[in-house]
């Protein structure tokens, strides 16, 4: 019975069809060899049906103002204390001229949470690079960081999500998701919102007509059922709100000392990827995000049900401070190489996964 499931879940998979729980969960359960490379085919004809050999990347610059962060979370090796070496403030004038400088289509800003860029700081920033950057998409600010602003300036969270958008915030990442467990978020990040109250967030951004990504984080003491479980709440958080644009599957990097020696291995990344491509019908897309997968996976994730690497990066400290070896930055070029390696036709995007060129 578990075999003809699992077959029944691959061909409606493939067809982008809806999956019910006992075939999700079935998906994952005993990932041979052969039914690893069963999942990789289900999903390349899903992602071929939706978009061909279109691969978009984006030309984007990743913005932390400060890594200076209170929460506490156990996996996380990019949030320093005021007076750690590694700590950083940045300054608003240093920020605008990167931005100036690097041109770049969206950002990404993403910080710590602290009273060194309180919520009026982080609007006005917003504020200025929309005033200088008409066209630059702005996205920013996690569902972490807007519950922690509405806590310390005392305002509803809807309120706080209305000046943003008014300042000229485009979408809000999905960070801070990491994964929908009450076990491990007692475990791990208990000092800031839960899952229930991350879905809600997004949900209430979905409300205003901002547009979000989703994430999840993996390979840190989560099971398969716990993967699954959280699909099935984006999927049904979706069904309700109909506002995520992305997911973006994050394998843990261990660093240095951790309570893990190891993140997941490639194959059991792609097999995420391929997982949540059959699994999450109602998300448009799916992004292999080469910053925290290496660039070979990021670049073989196309394959396995991705449609998007994400972008050149001008700066992604949280990734590589947490010991990813990847580069930096890629350039233009150096991403349509790898696209095209990949067997894919490289599209740029904008930040609203819109085309602006094809550079094939």
């Amino acid at each position: 019975m578990g075999n003809l499931i699992f077959e029944q879940a691959l061909e409606k998979g493939s067809r982008c069809e809806r999956l019910s729980r006992k075939a999700a969960y079935c998906l994952a359960e005993a990932i041979t060899p052969d039914r690893l490379h069963r999942l990789g085919e289900a999903a390349l004809a899903n992602r071929r049906r939706r978009f061909g050999r279109q691969a978009t990347y984006v030309f984007n610059m990743q913005i932390n103002p400060t890594n200076i962060c209170g929460s506490g979370c156990t996996f996380c090796n990019y949030a320093a204390s005021k007076n750690a070496p590694h700590a950083y403030v940045l300054e608003e004038a240093e920020i605008i001229e990167k931005v100036k400088r690097l041109c770049p289509t969206e950002v990404h800003i993403v910080g710590g949470l602290n009273q060194i860029w309180p919520f009026q700081r982080n609007l006005e920033l917003v504020r200025s690079l929309r005033s200088r950057f008409a066209g630059l998409h702005i996205k920013a600010y996690t569902a972490v960081e807007i519950d922690y602003f509405a806590k310390t300036v005392g305002l509803p969270e809807s309120a706080v999500l209305d000046q943003l958008k008014a300042a000229g915030m485009d979408a809000m990442p999905g960070g801070g998701a990491e994964i929908f467990s009450e076990r491990l978020y007692r475990q791990h990040w208990k000092n800031k919102t839960s899952p229930e109250g991350w879905v809600r967030i997004h949900q209430l951004a979905h409300g205003k007509g901002i547009p979000t990504n989703a994430t999840m984080l993996f390979g840190f003491g989560d099971t398969w059922e716990e993967r699954i479980e959280h699909l099935l709440i984006l999927r049904r958080a979706q069904e309700q709100s109909g506002g995520f644009s992305c997911f973006i599957p994050l394998p843990f990097q261990p660093g240095v000392g951790n309570f893990i020696e190891k993140g997941p291995t490639p194959l059991e990344t792609l097999a995420v990827l391929a997982i949540s491509r059959l699994v999450l019908n109602n998300i448009p897309h799916l992004k292999s995000y080469w910053p925290m997968t290496g660039l070979e996976t990021g670049a073989a994730g196309l394959s396995w049900g991705a449609d998007d690497m994400d972008g050149t990066i001008g700066e992604e400290k949280i990734a590589h401070l947490a010991g990813a070896a990847t580069p930096v930055g890629l350039a233009r070029d150096k991403m349509v190489q790898t696209i095209n390696t990949a067997g894919f036709r490289p599209v740029e995007r904008d930040g609203s996964f819109s085309p602006i060129g094809s550079s094939a």
